[in-house]
Formats: C-alpha cells, sequence, structure tokens
C-alpha cells in the first residue's frame, strides 16, 4: 500500500460564495503544499482503504442516495484507538489500517496531517475539531488525556451525565464546529455512558470555475429504475479545465475547487449501472485514474443537490469491518481511559450524521462521529458532460490523498 495515495486527493464534498462562471481561474492563489511526511503518506493509504472498505459497506444498503464522512468516522475511532491495549489495541489499528505505523506514529501522523488540510488552501474553508467529554465522578489517566490533548487537539472535560439536557452541551459545540449544519445528533444520554468521543468536519469552498445562476434549468435526470426525476441541472456554457480518466467501464472526473488542491472527483459508469463498478472502486484504481487523467476543456452540466444522511449506530458495519472486541463486553476493553477498578467497558454506540450541499457557487458539506463508551454494569462544441444518470461521487485533496467524504446520487428526485 505504500505511496498508494500520494496523487489521490480527499473524499470531500462542500461550498462557497461568488461571481459567475468564467472561462478563466478565478484570481491568482497558490496552494500550501509541501512533501508529505512518511508516517502522513502511511495516515493518508490508512484513511483510503478505510474508506474504501466503509464504503463497501454502505453499498450492502441498497440505499438510492447516502452521504458520509469516514474522514470523521476514522479520526474519532483512532481517538478511541487510544484508550486500548493488547488484541483490542490490534484491532483497532487492523480496522483503521495502520498497519504500518505503531500507536504513537499514528497519532503524530493524524496530528500534522490534520494541519495539512486545515492550511492547503486559504481559500477553502476546513475545520477539523475533537472533544471528549466523559462521567463526572470518574477519573481519567493523565497520559490518555495528554494524548488527545497533543495529537487531536481534543480537551477532556467532565460533564454531569445526569443533568436533563446535558446531551445538548454535546449537540452546540458540533453545531458550533460545523456552521449549525450538523444539529442534535445525540438524543439523549442514556444511564451507562460514562465517556462520548466526537469528530466534527466542516468544508466550505467555491468553485475553481462557478456556475451561472442564470444558466440552471430544470433538466431530466436518469435514475436506475427507469423513467425520469427533474432536476435544477446546473451548466458552465462556456469551457472550464477539468481532469477526464477512468478506464473500460468507468468515466472519472475532477472538478477543482479554489486552487484545485480540493476536488469533486465523479465516479460514473459507463453503462449506466452502478451496481457494475463498485469492485471497481479501489485505492488503487482511485489512484490510477486520478495520476492518468488528463486535463481537457468541457462545458460541464450537472445537479444541485442536497443530501443530509444519519447513520443512529455504526455497529454492524465496523464489526464487518473487523472491530468487534470494543462492541462486547470485555474487560479487555479501554483499559487505559479510566483510572481504578471499573465493570467492563464497551462501545454502545458509534453515531454518524453527514450533510452537503452543492450549488453553482461551490459545496458544503460537514460531518460529526460520537462514539458512546459504556460500563457494561453500573447504576443507572466543446466535449460536453451531462451528469444526468447515477453516479458516486468524492472531494479530494490533490497532494496528501486523504479521503474526508463520499457519496452516492442514485435518484435526486427522493432528495
Amino acid at each position: 500500500m505504500k505511496n498508494l495515495f500520494l496523487s489521490l486527493s480527499i473524499l470531500f464534498l462542500l461550498a462557497a460564495s461568488c461571481n459567475p462562471m468564467q472561462n478563466t481561474d478565478i484570481g491568482p492563489m497558490e496552494a500550501n503544499v509541501r512533501q508529505m511526511s512518511a508516517s502522513e503518506t502511511e495516515m493518508v493509504q490508512s484513511n483510503a482503504e478505510f474508506a474504501i472498505r466503509f464504503f463497501q459497506e454502505m453499498e450492502k444498503e441498497n440505499l438510492d442516495n447516502y452521504f458520509t464522512g469516514p474522514f470523521s468516522i476514522h479520526q474519532a475511532l483512532s481517538m478511541a484507538m487510544n484508550g486500548n491495549e493488547g488484541n483490542v489495541l490490534q484491532e483497532f489499528l487492523d480496522v483503521l489500517a495502520f498497519y504500518g505505523l505503531s500507536e504513537e506514529e499514528a497519532n503524530q501522523a493524524v496530528q500534522s496531517l490534520t494541519e495539512y488540510l486545515m492550511n492547503v488552501d486559504s481559500k477553502v474553508k476546513v475545520n477539523i475539531a475533537n472533544g471528549i467529554w466523559y462521567r463526572e465522578g470518574l477519573q481519567v489517566k493523565a497520559s490518555f488525556k495528554d494524548a488527545m490533548n497533543t495529537y487531536y487537539n481534543a480537551n477532556v472535560s467532565a460533564l454531569d451525565f445526569g443533568q436533563p439536557n446535558a446531551h445538548q452541551i454535546i449537540n452546540n459545540w458540533i453545531a458550533s464546529q460545523t456552521n449549525d449544519l450538523i444539529k442534535d445528533i445525540l438524543d439523549g444520554i442514556p444511564g451507562d455512558a460514562v465517556m462520548y468521543l466526537v469528530n466534527a468536519i466542516y468544508f466550505k469552498g467555491d468553485w475553481k470555475y462557478q456556475f451561472d445562476p442564470k444558466n440552471t434549468k430544470k433538466e431530466a435526470f436518469y435514475p436506475e429504475n427507469g423513467g425520469s426525476v427533474e432536476v435544477d441541472m446546473m451548466d458552465s456554457s462556456v469551457k472550464i479545465k477539468m481532469h477526464i480518466g477512468g478506464n473500460g467501464k468507468v468515466n472519472y472526473y475532477e472538478i477543482p475547487y479554489s486552487t484545485g488542491q480540493y476536488q469533486m472527483a465523479v465516479i460514473q459508469p459507463k453503462n449506466g449501472n452502478l451496481n457494475d463498478i463498485v469492485s471497481e472502486i479501489t485505492p488503487e484504481n482511485l489512484n490510477q485514474w486520478s495520476k492518468n487523467s488528463f486535463e481537457s476543456e468541457v462545458v460541464l452540466k450537472m445537479p444541485k443537490f442536497k443530501i443530509k444522511h444519519k447513520i443512529n449506530n455504526l455497529k454492524e458495519q465496523l464489526i464487518a469491518m473487523g472491530l468487534v472486541q470494543a462492541f462486547t463486553p470485555n474487560q479487555g476493553n479501554f483499559t487505559k481511559i479510566f483510572e481504578g477498578d471499573l465493570p467492563p467497558l464497551m462501545i454502545s454506540r458509534v453515531i454518524h450524521e453527514a450533510l452537503i450541499e452543492v450549488d453553482e457557487k461551490g459545496t458544503e458539506a460537514a460531518a460529526a462521529t460520537v462514539v458512546e463508551i459504556v460500563m457494561t454494569s453500573m447504576p443507572a462544441g466543446p466535449t460536453r458532460i451531462t451528469l444526468d444518470k447515477p453516479f458516486y461521487f468524492l472531494i479530494k485533496e490533490k497532494n496528501s490523498g486523504a479521503i474526508l467524504f463520499m457519496g452516492k446520487l442514485g435518484n435526486p428526485g427522493l432528495l
């Protein structure tokens, strides 16, 4: 897997504001690109492999549309990883695809990659934030607090979980970190909960070439099940520069934001059947399609759309990916978090919510992941491209290759 994803960028859909579509770039801008360290490269590869495996689990749900933030899930579980040792730690390392990294190396890579992603493009707003709350009265080990603060910039705070609105403190924090896109993800705090590890991520970026709203018209989109639905179809009307690639089965397009460091990658089957290309979406192929893509001038048409998707518990998906012991009563779970002798701990829920809105200006997206840990016993002309058939999509950063968001637009008429 080494050097697999240096040229594949981040899965990330998000938006912003300003001028109509132009035939030239939107002004001189330079990205803060730097050479990726060896540990960062390993981290990007781990993130990419985790994202693709999670995508494969999501496809088993047979949903028409969905949107997720695998980068957020990966980072929340990486924090939870630090509470474990032995066989349980190894499960986390395997599921998170940290094959070539020790726990400390993984933490250091998370820290530096997060900083890189938040600063690589000053014209794109990226916020990645972590927070941890634990039941008041328990004592968290200093080593765990130090690791969370140092590597994840996460404040570990005591909270009276017995307060009727204690969960709203966590919800309000998530809303503040996602520009109010993710609200009320947590419905309450059960009596056996002892800790919440939370990641929130937000992205807002202008297209490099923005669409003129005057050109947006109602046009047909053709779902796989036949017929058509009317959508607001954006139209560049003039030629723009984007990268095109793929293979005999797949059309692959990279639509740039801002300086071009962040991109929306669209993966569309040539025969219109998404099921036929699920096996084609691998880290190796994504890297190859991006690396071998070529810049072309096209007139682009694509739908405006908004997807909001919440998964109340990722337990089944994560167990299927190999994270088993952490979801079962096990005295070996989370032994590095709390002081004293406690009943066995386990993850009861991994809640995930993501939202994306794509319009003429750009893309705005956010995701949040909440890991809930409980005690098992305790008191209570030019080439024209029209995206009018189902497609998968992702947003990526060209230099690092980290995967943050991914989704599927199968039937915008159901949004």
